[in-house]
């Protein structure tokens, strides 16, 4: 056993083994390498299947077969690359892999003399660094042997006017990389954008892994029905907001409708884009003052889109900063005490009472802070307690860290919405939901199985809601 180790540069820890899935599309992709000319390798598979740990050990098993010296490892996100680093330390030996390094322009050229002297395979680093040492010209295609995309569905952005679906700003031109590649995703990619990125990336050199092998453990989910809370004066904003909200964005349709514009029905707020509109222009012939209306119009309904969020989402110190705060009935509302998040802290302290872990979602970081702030106090909960982690924390995985040990409570943005697992928890709570299938299974698919709960005013979010826990039920 220990001669079989120490003739390896690289490999798992003793002790450490791969589920017979795992080793199955490891000794797939490997062989693939051997005997084919594909260089880009799209992993599709579903929650549970440990993506991370499958793309280190074909990374370890490529250093020990020489092909591999040095690799790269973007991740959309930072708690991302901690997460790679934690898992290469836990699970392996001789796979050393180097945060973020900071590069100037005397490393230029020196690349792999870094990772040389620091005894590393691997840098790990989010999209964001990478596009900025690639307009500097730190980095080049010759550096690194292999590329490795997790949460690669970030890369590739939602439909967009003309293009339909394109590539992220942050990685465009990695496609043209002719190194290895091993792009990660969520088994519930859009099918669309993951055809448009195999084919961004060359048919002919790509391969797709998306089987599901019988011995991937199916995780057990128990969706709850929405948890209804009873408020008239929030149901009789937000119905009179949506009426308008629909008429504006139907006098947009009808206008672009029109002018013969097409391509831009699903994502209108990208005609307030300048760039955008010189397009249309030139394309289609518009004048300034038809451009402005447009404008106008679109600028209308995404305020009417705010001000729906704030209303059902507890949002009230944004309310009482619009003029709408002195109109008697939302004066009188914003004097009550807020019954959603009222009916949270009840469900949050019964299940704490179950000795139960819970994750709180939302998808604005205004909302994550307000509810953290409002559950400490109101249940007096201590500092290591309950955890807040969004966009603007620096030490995200830190803190996910401590939650993990000893935390009770963790509420959490998009920012942590894919790639990082929390299997300790037992109850996630979506307090405001995503319009984004793709997006809402991630949510799930974070805690390992387990009950996930929702809640909405009565009415107007009520329906939606049920479409969203019917969504996830399926």
């Amino acid at each position: 056993m220990t001669n079989k180790i120490n003739s390896k540069k690289s490999g798992l820890k003793i002790g450490i083994e791969l589920y017979e899935h795992q080793k199955f599309y490891v000794k797939k992709i490997l062989k693939d390498i051997e005997t084919t000319n594909k260089i880009n390798y799209f992993i599709s598979l579903p929650q549970g299947a440990g993506k991370t740990l499958l793309s280190l050990a074909i990374l370890s098993e490529l250093i020990n077969k020489g092909r591999v010296e040095y690799a790269l490892i973007l991740t959309p996100r930072r708690v991302l690359v901690d997460q790679w680093i934690e898992e290469a330390n836990k699970f392996f030996y001789g796979l050393k892999i180097m945060k973020d390094p900071k590069l100037s322009k005397q490393n230029i050229g020196k690349t792999r003399t870094l990772l040389k002297h620091s005894q590393a395979h691997a840098i790990a680093m989010t999209i964001q660094s990478f596009r900025n040492y690639m307009k500097k010209g730190y980095f080049r295609e010759r550096d690194f042997d292999l590329v490795i995309i997790d949460e690669a569905s970030d890369s590739t952005l939602a439909k967009d006017f003309l293009e339909k679906y394109r590539m992220s700003y942050y990685l465009e031109g990695l496609e043209k990389w002719r190194n290895l590649k091993l792009l990660v995703f969520p088994k519930d990619v859009d099918e669309s954008k993951l055809e448009n990125m195999i084919k961004k990336f060359n048919e002919k050199l790509s391969e797709l892994i998306r089987e599901e092998p019988e011995s991937i453990e199916k995780l057990q989910y128990e969706i709850k029905d929405p948890i209804i809370i009873d408020d008239p004066l929030v149901n009789y904003f937000t119905e009179v907001l949506d009426n308008e909200y629909r008429t504006i964005r139907r006098k947009v349709l009808n206008l672009l409708k029109k002018l013969n514009v097409k391509g831009y029905q699903e994502n209108l707020e990208t005609l307030l884009r300048y760039k955008t509109m010189q397009k249309l222009k030139k394309i289609y012939g518009l004048d300034e003052e038809t451009i402005t209306i447009i404008q106008v119009l679109i600028t209308k309904y995404i305020l009417i889109k705010h001000l729906l969020k704030w209303f059902l989402y507890s949002n009230r110190e944004e309310l009482k900063r619009t003029l709408l705060a002195s109109q008697f009935q939302v004066k009188e509302w914003l004097n009550q005490k807020d019954k959603k998040l009222e009916k949270l802290k009840e469900v949050v302290k019964n299940l704490l009472d179950e000795g139960k872990k819970i994750y709180i979602y939302s998808e604005y970081i205004s909302t994550a802070e307000m509810i953290f702030f409002y559950l400490k106090k109101n249940l007096s909960l201590k500092d290591d307690e309950i955890e807040l982690i969004t966009g603007k924390v620096e030490d995200q995985y830190i803190r996910l860290d401590k939650f993990k040990k000893k935390g009770k409570i963790l509420i959490s943005t998009p920012v942590f919405d894919k790639g990082t697992d929390i299997p300790e928890v037992n109850s996630a709570i979506i307090f405001t939901p995503s319009r984004n299938i793709e997006r809402l299974h991630q949510i799930k698919g974070r805690i390992r199985g387990g009950e996930i709960i929702t809640l909405a005013y009565k009415g107007y979010e009520e329906e939606i809601i049920k479409q969203i826990v019917q969504l996830l039920r399926d």
